[in-house]
C-alpha cells in the first residue's frame, strides 16, 4: 500500500512497483487507516506500508502508529523533511515504522514534470 497527498507521486511510486506487485493506493491518512482496516477484515494481507510524513489530514507518524495498533504491517515512513532522529528511534521501538527514507528533492518542488524527475529519482537511489 503506497499513502501519498500529491497525486504525483502517488501516480509514479505506484506505477514503478505495479508490475511487481499488488498496489493499494490511497491519498490521505484517514483514507489509509480505512483502507488497511478493510483488507484486514477481508483476510487480506497488505505487506509493506509506503507512507508519506506529511499527509493533507493528518502526519504519517499517526497513521503508522494507528496502523500498528491495528497488529499492522512492516510501515517505511517516507519525508521531504528533516525528522528528528529522537523521533524516529521512537517511533521505530513502538514498531509504528521499520524504516525512514528521506525524500532526495528539497520542497516546494514546483511544476509537474519536476515532482516527477523527484520521484523517479527517489526510486532509483538506494538512499
Amino acid at each position: 500500500m503506497i499513502c501519498e497527498d500529491e497525486q504525483d507521486l502517488l501516480t509514479i511510486y505506484s506505477t514503478a512497483f505495479k508490475s511487481r506487485y499488488n498496489v493499494l493506493a490511497v491519498n490521505s491518512g484517514r483514507a489509509c487507516i480505512e483502507k488497511y482496516m478493510d483488507q484486514k477484515l477481508r483476510g487480506k494481507r497488505i505487506d509493506l506500508l509506503l507512507l508519506d510524513y506529511r499527509l493533507g489530514d493528518m502526519l504519517g507518524d499517526d497513521v503508522a502508529c494507528k496502523i500498528s495498533e491495528l497488529d499492522g504491517t512492516k510501515t517505511i515512513l517516507i519525508s521531504a523533511y528533516e525528522l528528528d532522529n529522537e523521533v524516529i528511534n521512537n517511533l521505530k521501538q513502538r514498531s509504528c515504522i521499520v524504516e525512514m527514507i528521506k525524500k532526495t528533492c528539497k520542497y516546494p518542488i514546483t511544476g509537474r514534470n519536476s515532482r516527477r524527475d523527484c520521484a523517479r529519482k527517489m526510486l532509483a537511489s538506494p538512499n
